[in-house]
């Protein structure tokens, strides 16, 4: 394998892990607004005035407020779930983008040596034609 090869490998690892790094991150955006959303629910249930005392006479809004608190249990407990996946993604992220940095430095490195081969390869060649030309005359 040369290292055009290995480059191009590191780089498609370090774009997969860029997008399940990006889908990740866009879970854990998810989540926290519909815990938002749901804080500012319960919020807006506790403040309500006492125009609704019907349905806190008969627990409506404690049934409601539990039903909150429940499902922003389950949105947290899914959010720390996400957040762990995160926390060993963004490491395999940092792992794939060192190696991408790597590979390129060392292809570039490559190339430079390549196209400095080549122009003292010319410049030898120019030299000796130069050189070879006054002698035939």
């Amino acid at each position: 394998m040369n290292l055009f090869q290995l480059q191009q490998i590191s780089d498609l690892k370090f774009r997969q892990s860029e997008q399940a790094l990006t889908k990740l991150q866009s879970r854990e955006a998810t989540l926290r607004n519909e815990l938002l959303r749901l804080q500012g629910l319960a919020h807006e249930t506790n403040s309500q005035p006492a125009s609704d005392a019907e349905l806190r006479s008969i627990g409506g809004d404690i049934i409601w407020l539990r039903w909150l608190a429940d499902s922003r249990r389950k949105l947290n407990i899914e959010l720390a779930q996400v957040l762990a996946q995160k926390e060993a993604l963004v490491a395999r992220h940092r792992v794939a983008n060192g190696k991408k940095i790597v590979t390129d430095a060392l292809f570039d490195k490559q190339q430079a040596s390549s196209k400095k081969e080549k122009a003292d390869r010319a410049l030898a060649k120019a030299i000796e034609t130069s050189v070879a030309r006054p002698s035939d005359q």
